[in-house]
């Protein structure tokens, strides 16, 4: 094999420079650890001019807070981060936290509001690494892989068995929502790994407009009124058939909801002199229908009921304190929040215009849930279950989230705190 020359060597070393002189630069691997905690601080920015992300979001969305009796609140003005006091070197070698003091300016409104700046202790401040030094010696916060906020569908059957599709609403912070077969082919639904409920009886809870059997059948299947004939038999009603007022029977049930009619049924119908009754088109799929049968619930109320003794059980139901309890678990921001990833997902899933603002889950997110697990069970081509494990249902959790989550359980301590007087 013949050596190659000084010439060729160098005219190879001259392709071999020009091609990492066009490589693209290998960015700082921790820029994204500081830009992460200098959002959530905004220390460089005046107090008007911070936004409502990361340490300003949280004092906006604590306060203001009231006294158990409502005649005092305390309301949040701004927050300072001071300098230093210790240079890093310094803290290092006195085993300190190198942070910076953080003040809050509150008010407390009364018949002469006060405002006065309070010191609630040192906030820990990021070095150029991206690391901290806390009591002398130098910490990391490692960011966190996790699943995305939002709705995943997986397949949990065995092989030979039947399919059973499952679906879990997860949000960014609050209780996670799993949807599950039952043995007798209906939809059973668990919050937080509680006792296991018809899924039904969470979409009445949701309002009045789902609280009865025909409405929760109108929402899934094809629903019509239709004139009393022949062409009816082993049609499906959506309503309970009663006998009208008049008829010796009056008020007494002829046929209920979810049954097939017969050429009996419809003998009976036509003597009672019923002109009309609501059915169901056509049955594909007897998921819902069979979660009905399996639901003990019947109105709103009894919804709410059902489910604060699932969450509560050993505690009285009280209709109230059912109603305080769905409220806080499914619409109150600071305990329930899908996040912005989180509603993107479920509207990119479901195809729906649900308003990018809205935060807790919405009946229309929960409906459509339900409609695309039938869509799976019926063969739909354009219905897929997720891969969970695939890094694009996955994302990352960077020190800001992880630092708010954090600080926001101290400051909800401290609301408990005040507002117990």
């Amino acid at each position: 094999m013949p050596i190659p020359s000084k010439r060729t060597v160098a005219a190879d070393d001259v392709r071999v420079m020009g091609s990492l002189e066009c490589a693209q630069p290998i960015e700082t691997l921790t820029q994204l650890q500081n830009d992460s905690y200098d959002r959530f601080l905004q220390k460089n920015l005046a107090s008007r001019e911070r936004t409502s992300i990361g340490l300003e979001s949280i004092l906006r969305e604590i306060f203001p807070i009231e006294s158990y009796d409502g005649q005092y609140s305390l309301e949040y003005v701004r927050y300072e981060l001071g300098k230093p006091r210790y240079t890093p070197v310094e803290c290092s070698q006195l085993r300190l936290t190198f942070g910076r003091p953080f003040r809050v300016l509150l008010r407390l409104n009364k018949e002469q509001p006060i405002e006065e700046e309070v010191y609630l202790g040192d906030m820990p401040i990021m070095l150029g690494g991206g690391e901290f030094i806390i009591n002398g010696a130098e910490r990391v916060v490692v960011s966190q892989l996790h699943r995305s906020p939002g709705v995943d569908f997986v397949l949990a059957s065995e092989p030979g068995e039947r399919k059973a599709y499952s679906c879990r609403v997860i949000p960014e912070r609050g209780s996670w929502i799993e949807l599950n077969p039952t043995k007798k082919d209906g939809l059973a639904v668990r919050i937080d790994q509680s006792g296991k409920f018809a899924a039904t009886t969470l979409l009445r809870a949701m309002g009045q407009e789902f609280s009865s059997n025909t409405q929760l059948a109108k929402l899934f299947y094809d629903v019509s009124d239709q004139k009393v004939s022949e062409k009816l038999e082993k049609k499906t009603v959506a309503d309970d058939v009663i006998f009208p007022a008049g008829h010796e029977q009056c008020g007494e049930i002829i046929i209920e909801f979810g049954e097939v009619l017969t050429a009996e049924h419809l003998v009976k119908i036509k003597d009672a002199k019923i002109k009309t009754i609501t059915v169901i088109d056509e049955v594909n799929d007897q998921l819902i229908l069979n979660t009905i049968r399996e639901d003990v619930t019947s109105s709103h109320e009894e919804a709410l009921l059902r489910i604060y003794q699932r969450l509560r059980p050993g505690n009285p139901p009280a209709l109230d304190k059912a109603i305080d309890l769905f409220r806080d678990r499914f619409f109150d921001l600071n305990r329930y929040r899908l996040g912005t990833v989180g509603r993107f997902r479920i509207n990119r899933k479901f195809q729906q215009d649900v308003s990018e603002d809205e935060m807790t889950l919405a009946s229309e997110d929960y409906v459509n849930a339900v409609r695309y697990l039938i869509r799976l069970r019926t063969n739909d081509p354009t219905a897929y279950v997720d891969d969970i494990d695939n890094l694009g249902n996955r994302r990352l959790r960077t020190i800001d989230e992880l630092a708010a989550d954090e600080i926001r359980k101290g400051f909800l301590k401290l609301r408990r705190t005040v507002r117990s007087g």
